[in-house]
């Protein structure tokens, strides 16, 4: 499965993906704060910040932490007027302006420079329309209007006074379908928010078919005490699942030119641990997920909860099925009671996912709020939960590449 890369306990990093129109990933916000999860005054905060990540992006790699994707750094006035060139990729990276920044000649020019004759692509960030910031819409490509701040009505509202001015408009903290819905409807053409691992909820909405067995085999295979020969039956009685797992152990380089043509054989070769957890994986894989983030997202919190239920002396594998299985509501577009009713599971799992009870179900809220807010989420001790999540993180970019089952 590809080292476990560890890192400076300094290094206190989140990403908060943006989608696009179709429900892709468009690039990813990078977040940062102190080790101890501290909120800094923006003007030190925004240095410290890109110290840090200029630290983690050399110490870690970007494609490990976004893939391909762009990532956008949040930088301020001195931060960018201090520095006569900049550490990162104009390819890779892009610069978001934070608001309240004071817009002067030495700013704009700066701005120019790095835009025009770089290559960086600019982001405005928490913007409310103004004459005054009006030569900044020259030069950003982006920019970002904050549904949560301003209500829906005042960002639509201000959508339309950007329109003239040619840049492409993302909507900012939204919380569920129906903004994201309004806002995709009112011309916004980005959108970033908590939103994408919440389902649109509909009453008596039923999981959609071919979604119920997918589900109940992953549900089988989360439990710790779970058979070698439970494994191989509910991988067999389901071809398409059977077929996917066994396309991606010949793939994944992991049966070192052995190929493996039936399930018995990789339970055989590689233990039914492993055979397990990436059968679980794969049937995850298989529902009929709306966003490409989801599975990335469940693959992060899985090895997250894994590593922080070791770290304790807990199991580890009860965990990493507990993240799995954490994002099956967004997957099938139900409640998640809904989507867990009728699963075998055993109950420490349905009282972490449910009730945020136990260890495991303490640990799965702190990473939501990690996800959602970034750095400094309460409820772990923050270094930790950071360490954790990054090294996660790193983890489920190589097995996102990794999986062949679409």
């Amino acid at each position: 499965m590809g080292e476990v890369l560890r890192t400076d306990a300094r290094v206190v990093v989140a990403r908060q993906p943006m989608f696009d129109l179709d429900r892709r990933v468009f690039a990813y916000e990078l977040l940062c704060r102190e080790p101890d999860g501290s909120a800094k005054p923006v003007d030190d905060g925004v240095r410290a910040t890109a110290r840090v990540l200029t630290a983690a992006l050399g110490d870690i790699g970007l494609p490990a932490i976004v893939g391909d994707r762009r990532a956008f750094v949040n930088v301020d006035r001195a931060f960018l007027l201090e520095r006569e060139t900049l550490p990162f990729s104009p390819d890779q990276v892009g610069l978001e302006l934070l608001e309240d920044q004071e817009i002067d000649d030495a700013l704009l020019e700066r701005l120019t420079e790095l835009v025009r004759e770089d290559g960086f692509i600019l982001a405005l960030d928490d913007y409310v329309f103004d004459e005054a910031h009006a030569p900044l819409l020259e030069l950003a490509s982006i920019v970002k209007v904050d549904v949560l701040a301003l209500g829906l009505d005042e960002a639509i509202a201000q959508l339309e006074r950007l329109r003239p001015h040619g840049v492409t408009v993302l909507a900012e903290k939204l919380e569920d379908e129906h903004e994201f819905h309004r806002c995709r409807d009112a011309g916004f053409e980005l959108f970033q928010g908590y939103f994408f691992c919440r389902p649109e909820l509909v009453e008596r909405r039923q999981i959609p078919a071919g979604g119920t067995a997918a589900l109940t085999a992953a549900g089988v295979l989360s439990r710790s005490d779970v058979t070698f020969e439970e494994i191989e039956r509910v991988v067999t009685n389901d071809p398409g699942l059977s077929f996917r797992l066994l396309r991606l152990l010949n793939s994944a380089a992991m049966t070192r030119g052995r190929p493996i043509s039936t399930v018995h054989q990789a339970l055989m070769m590689l233990g039914a641990r492993r055979v397990r957890e990436w059968a679980t994986i794969t049937a995850l894989a298989a529902l009929p997920q709306p966003w490409d983030e989801l599975l990335p997202t469940a693959l992060t919190r899985a090895q997250a909860l894994r590593l922080l239920a070791e770290g304790r002396g807990d199991d580890g594998d009860a965990a990493f099925a507990i993240g799995l299985l954490s994002v099956a509501d967004a997957m099938l577009g139900v409640p998640l009671p809904v989507a867990l009713a009728d699963l075998p599971l055993a109950d420490a799992t349905r009282l972490a996912l449910l009730e945020g009870f136990g260890p495991d179900g303490v640990a799965l809220a702190a990473i939501r709020r990690h996800e959602a807010y970034g750095p400094g989420a309460p409820g772990l001790e923050p270094e930790v939960l950071a360490r954790a999540y990054l090294d996660a993180l790193i983890w489920a970019q190589e097995m996102s590449q990794t999986l062949p089952v679409s």
